[in-house]
């Protein structure tokens, strides 16, 4: 329910991350998926948590 949003964020905070170092195209995708991959696996694991416990 929230992967997809988290994926979302964590590729504009990854994108922002790289332009404020000054990456190149590459670099910027490579944050941008990465981050978006981290929240994204964050978020999946938060929710199957709140499965488990009978939160949703």
């Amino acid at each position: 329910m929230f992967t997809l949003p988290a994926f979302i964020i964590g590729g504009l905070i990854g994108w922002w991350r790289a332009r404020k170092m000054g990456g190149k195209g590459l670099d910027i995708l490579q944050y941008a998926f990465i981050h978006g991959l981290a929240l994204f696996l964050l978020a999946l694991i938060l929710t199957v948590i709140a499965d488990w416990q009978g939160w949703v």
